[in-house]
């Protein structure tokens, strides 16, 4: 690979997990009762993922406090399904930036 192309590349992993921080910052802004959550990847029976990249995505261990009503909540996971959704169109490098993360709120 020339070096012109690794520099493209790495760019590009560094424009993602920018737009990535930058995005589940906004998250945590727009829904202040949410306190974390992963992501993850499918698991399957036999121990082993599909093979063709492009891996299932769950949203897991939704925290949130104080805690609320079935219809907030499907609320603040709509707003984290949303938010991964854009972000993986359009940064489709951030789709493996997110597998097995767990974001968490920062008190400042």
């Amino acid at each position: 690979m020339k070096p012109t192309q690794l520099l493209h590349n790495d760019h590009s992993w560094t424009a993602a997990d920018a737009e990535l921080t930058d995005q589940i910052g906004a998250l945590f802004r727009r829904c202040p009762e949410l306190c974390g959550f992963s992501v993850q990847t499918k698991v399957f029976a036999d121990g082993k993922p599909s093979g063709t990249g492009d891996e299932d995505l769950f949203v897991t261990a939704i925290s949130i406090a104080p805690r609320l009503g079935k219809d907030q909540y499907a609320e603040i996971f709509e707003e984290i399904a949303s938010t991964l959704t854009g972000l993986i169109a359009e940064r489709p490098e951030a789709q493996v930036l997110l597998q097995g993360r767990t974001f968490a709120r920062v008190l400042q």
